[in-house]
């Protein structure tokens, strides 16, 4: 399907019609993209390589690579990567509107 200067949302609408499943698919890997973007920054940040941050994980350079890739990513995992930087992952379960986001960074 041709993008044509439409937004995307509109774009998105007409490529995925109807399909709510498909829809929430892409939601879903969307936030773990988005996820993963953070945890790369939370570590530059820090001033640490992927490397660095893998010794302190006990793990090897190429898992946490997965990891800031958006795949392999639990909430043990989460927890453990984010601890090692020093973050606290706060979770807050709220009912959303249709149109908001699985997951929101504050």
């Amino acid at each position: 399907m041709k993008h044509s200067g439409e937004s995307y949302q509109d774009f998105r609408k007409k490529l995925l019609g109807s399909d709510k499943k498909r829809a929430a698919e892409i939601q879903l890997e969307t936030a773990k993209l988005e996820l993963a973007e953070h945890l790369v920054e939370y570590r530059e940040k820090k001033g640490m390589t992927q490397k660095e941050l893998a010794d302190k994980l006990g793990v090897k350079q190429q898992v946490v690579a997965k990891i800031e890739n958006g795949s392999n990513i639990t909430l043990e995992t989460l927890i453990k990567f984010l601890n090692v930087l020093g973050i606290v992952l706060k979770v807050e379960a709220v009912r959303r509107k249709r149109s908001e986001q699985v997951l929101q960074f504050v």
